[in-house]
């Protein structure tokens, strides 16, 4: 029996190849786009559970209680805090402490390259995650000073196929360092991503890093523990209090412990951290909703043109029950051609899949894995949403044409059907619903990332290079500067401390009128030459900017928000203290000299803060504004004088535009991903009005006929075959501005500064919904008005 229904249901869908295409490529879009967001959405929940004690590890972090300070939570402690709760909590069984980040400049033999990820740490590292030595010491690799561990990319950088082990590299042309283990690299959901690992015990020329490992008056460390059971933060929180406390850490910086699982997601608020490719739960419930609403639009989009041709069926239906066919056997035959349809689709949708997700990932900067879908698991799970969407979208339509009266079907009386007629309805305003919701978020997404591009940060970003000048190389600073400034295609160069864009330091200060012993007041600090303000742009609002005629080594330029919080009208010529010594009364005093203008020092998902800025004549970042016309001149100077200065250290430069870009890279993807997949779903939604539109069109054949007769244009058809669909799109337009506008809304809370969200983005979209209807209905409409009325009352 089920060998019949297959023979037959293939025979009707080839006699109906259109009608069956039509149905096919909606569905293999749907199902495609939907595979593609499960990839991704299973990337992001994928994040660290390579580790085998994954509900087991917490991040320690610190909440900064301070004033001046609005991102509260940070993610690093005090360096001693681990060890302390390693040492005194029965509960932690291993700490695990990273220092740093950042590329480094490496060299070996005649080999100069830098590393894109270096940290420090200790051995214990692999004890905690599984990152999997496969090499060299497999237990207190990293115990002896500069002792190191590499992955085996950087390995084959560095050696070729050569063995790693026992092999010396230079940092910074200075610093032996001495590989002792080879490691894999870091798996892609990993959240610590890294190159070289280097021991984080103090080697015989580094005091300063050994004192900072040990006080308890700062943070700057990222600390990882090992449970002896999944984190009970209730529990941990106080008991780390308390260690901090006894040990006389600052009072306002209070240690917290967060779960690994919710590093990846759940981390939007946290600032100094080591967080490779951070997302937020939030997008997930989009993606997964945007993947659930193109799958429902694909269903009813089967549903609506089987529905729709029910009347072409129904004598079929009804010679079937004249001879003899009982109902569950009709409703089987129905929904076994649905089962065809939506399998055949199911397969073009997986092949599609896997000939898109390496393209996509290079798109997105993802690394969506298309094998997952062929896990046992997934693939029962793809097996039952095939057969569910199968049944689904078959199920209605079978009982209704299977329950059609034979009597009446033979009359033709189906097909003025006042149920099939209302559930058409209700299926385009649900079609359109999603699609013109669809559109709207699309729409303020791309405003949102079109304000963080192009909002005033307060800096000109525009043809500035930014280089990195590590170690030694810092105190040339000044003298790379001036011998650039020699080259016409240089305007100007100045240094700083760290580049725009990445996270300052923070620092506690003193005001004039504050009490050193009771101020808890921490602002962002950073250091700068007499030339950065200048050259990238930026304005002074009150006092002046450093200069070379003065001694401004005790003085200190503030921003506006650092005026706003110590409420200082005047702030030219006021006194800060910041500490220089182990008492809260050793103060080093400064003077304000200047007030520049709000400039964004770090992203913008975060709100502005106070800062201020030192003078210092070298520092470790110089940004370097070039002539657009003279662009590659200008670099080709920069190098050739790098090389001049600074030789055997490697030559690297970016632009701050593009580094900047590269600061919203998962956003941009989002949104990105959001657009491609809304165009995917407003095409399904395209096919299924012109199918259905075909079929109103052949249904109304002989009035369109009468009409042409009595003398009405085309212009006329056109309105009569349209004006129902604009009705049904006008309420879809209605409800789906509702929704959209409550859940982008809410998508907007998560940005400190957000676009409003105007009416004309919401019309735009009912109008280019408007205009994809009528494009699709006209071509049916003039069809139908092209047709000779002879041939349309005849083929009644």
């Amino acid at each position: 029996m089920l060998k019949n229904y297959f023979t037959t249901g293939i025979r009707n869908l080839l006699k109906q190849k259109g009608y069956s295409i039509l149905n096919i490529i909606g569905l293999s879009f749907g199902l495609a786009a939907s595979l593609i967001i499960f990839l991704y959405v299973q990337e992001d929940l994928s994040y660290d559970k390579f580790n085998t004690n994954y509900d087991r590890i917490a991040r320690l972090l610190t909440i900064d209680n301070a004033e001046g300070v609005s991102s509260k939570l940070v993610g690093v402690t005090a360096p001693p805090l681990g060890p302390a709760a390693e040492t005194e909590l029965p509960e932690v069984l291993k700490s695990a402490r990273i220092s740093g980040g950042g590329k480094l400049d490496l060299s070996y033999e005649d080999k100069m390259l830098k590393c894109d990820a270096g940290f420090r740490t200790e051995s214990s590292l692999f004890e905690v995650f599984d990152f999997k030595i496969i090499d060299g010491k497999k237990t207190g690799a990293l115990d002896e000073p500069n002792s190191i561990a590499i992955t085996q990319t950087l390995a084959k950088r560095i050696f070729g196929d050569a063995n790693p082990i026992g092999k010396t590299i230079k940092l910074n042309q200075t610093t032996e360092l001495h590989v002792t283990a080879l490691v894999a690299d870091p798996p892609k959901n990993s959240h610590i991503q890294f190159d070289l690992l280097r021991s984080l015990t103090p080697g015989p020329n580094e005091d300063g890093f050994k004192q900072f490992l040990q006080t308890w008056q700062g943070i700057g460390m990222f600390t990882y523990v090992l449970l002896d059971k999944p984190l009970q933060a209730s529990v941990l929180n106080p008991k780390l209090k308390a260690i901090a406390d006894k040990n006389n850490a600052i009072a306002f910086f209070t240690p917290v412990a967060q779960p690994l699982s919710d590093v990846h997601l759940h981390s939007k608020e946290i600032l100094f951290e080591t967080n490779a490719n951070k997302s937020d739960m939030l997008n997930v419930y989009v993606l997964s909703v945007i993947a659930i609403l193109i799958v429902a639009l694909a269903i009813v989009n089967f549903v609506n043109m089987v529905t729709a041709k029910s009347a072409g069926r129904a004598k079929e239906v009804g010679m079937r029950k004249v001879i003899g066919a009982r109902r569950s056997q009709l409703i089987a035959q129905h929904l076994m051609e649905s089962l065809i349809i939506t399998f055949v689709a199911g397969a073009l949708a997986v092949v599609a899949v896997m000939l898109a997700i390496p393209l996509l990932n290079n798109v997105y900067q993802r690394f969506g894995d298309f094998t997952i879908l062929l896990q046992p698991t997934n693939v029962f799970l793809i097996l039952g949403l095939l057969l569910t969407v199968g049944l689904l979208a078959g199920l209605y339509p079978a009982f209704v044409l299977s329950s059609f009266n034979p009597a009446l079907v033979l009359k033709g009386s189906f097909k003025n059907s006042a149920g099939g007629i209302r559930l058409r309805k209700a299926l385009v305003v649900l079609q359109f619903t999603i699609s013109i919701a669809l559109m709207v978020g699309t729409g303020i997404v791309y405003q949102q990332m079109r304000f963080i591009y192009t909002a005033d940060l307060g800096y000109n970003r525009d043809q500035v290079v930014t280089i990195a000048l590590n170690g030694q190389n810092a105190n040339k600073a000044t003298t790379f500067k001036d011998e650039l400034l020699r080259n016409p295609n240089i305007v100007a160069a100045g240094t700083s401390s760290t580049r725009i864009g990445q996270q300052l330091g923070r620092t506690g200060i003193v005001p004039e009128g504050y009490d050193p012993k009771s101020s808890n007041i921490i602002t962002s600090i950073m250091t700068v030459d007499d030339s950065f303000v200048s050259t990238l742009g930026m304005t002074m609002k009150e006092g002046r900017n450093f200069s070379l005629q003065y001694n401004d080594s005790l003085n200190m330029i503030i921003n506006e928000e650092m005026t706003r919080l110590l409420k200082w009208e005047n702030a030219v010529g006021k006194k800060i203290g910041l500490q220089s010594g182990p008492n809260p009364t050793d103060l080093t005093t400064y003077t304000v000299v200047g007030v520049v203008k709000d400039f964004h020092f770090a992203t913008i998902r975060h709100k502005l803060e106070p800062m201020f800025m030192l003078y210092t004549k070298n520092n470790g970042s110089l940004a370097v504004k070039i002539k657009a016309e003279g662009m590659k001149d200008g670099l080709a100077h920069i190098e050739q004088t790098w090389k001049s200065l600074m030789p055997g250290a490697s030559f690297e430069y970016a632009f701050l535009d593009e580094q900047f870009a590269n600061l919203y890279r998962n956003e941009q993807a989002f949104s990105n991903m959001f657009t491609h997949f809304t165009l995917l779903a407003i095409t399904i939604a395209g096919l299924g009005l012109f199918a259905l539109s075909a079929f109103t069109a052949e249904q109304r054949k002989k009035e369109i006929g009468i009409r042409k007769v009595l003398g009405a244009s085309q212009g006329t058809i056109l309105y009569k075959l349209s004006a129902e669909f604009i009705q049904l799109i006008t309420v879809a337009f209605v409800v789906a501005s509702v929704i959209a506008y409550f859940v982008m809304d809410r998508w907007l809370h998560d940005f400190q500064y957000a676009i409003k969200i105007g009416a004309g983005i919401f019309v735009a979209s009912g109008l280019a919904s408007l205009l994809i209807a009528l494009l699709t209905i006209s071509f049916q409409a003039l069809k139908a008005s092209w047709t000779n009325p002879v041939d349309s009352l005849r083929s009644e």
